[in-house]
């Protein structure tokens, strides 16, 4: 399935979002989350910035989808990696989230960009929970599936795409036919 990415994308949760000076997420409250937490989940990883347009106008559907998810597994997350260029503007932006985030700032920002070769935002990584990457394209899933979407995996999508297949309406109107 394009976008699904096998083993060979493989990363540990923790090694992968922990460095030798945070082994922490946060809230918009401020709590701080270990990363420890996350292990074994699904995480999506954001990567989006306030004084972007298209990041502005996903953020809706990546909530809708977010909370619809988060209400039926709490074995996933998700992590706002940040573009902001100020403190200021990534508070404003994060505090419309509930869902986590790299400090403002955090280093882990420029590695996990060139890990999972962002070149443009927003963009959506989701990560399953072995710690393999599952698909880049997330973004595009949650816009056309929105939360239906989740977990992602190429056979999870596989059988999504059949299932609209088989029922998908009729666009001309016409009574259906057999």
């Amino acid at each position: 399935m394009a976008g699904a990415v096998g083993d060979a994308a493989s990363h540990d949760v923790q090694s992968l979002l922990s460095s030798p000076n945070r082994d922490f997420l946060i809230r918009n409250n401020g709590d701080q989350i270990p990363v420890a937490d996350l292990v074994g989940k699904t995480v999506l990883l954001y990567f989006s910035a306030h004084w972007c347009p298209p990041c502005r106008a996903f953020l809706p559907v990546l909530t809708e989808a977010y909370e619809k998810i988060k209400a039926t597994d709490n074995a996933f997350e998700l992590i706002f990696i940040s573009s902001d260029k100020d403190q200021s503007a990534f508070n404003d932006y994060f505090a419309q989230m509930p869902w986590l985030a790299l400090p403002f700032g955090d280093e882990r920002k420029k590695s996990l960009s060139l890990k999972f070769e962002v070149r443009g935002i927003p963009t959506l990584i989701a990560i399953g929970p072995t710690g393999q990457t599952v698909t880049k394209q997330a973004r595009d899933l949650i816009s056309e599936h929105g939360a239906d979407a989740y977990p992602f995996t190429a056979e999870h999508l596989k059988k999504l795409e059949e299932k609209l297949t088989r029922n998908e309406p009729d666009e001309g109107g016409d009574e259906e036919r057999r």
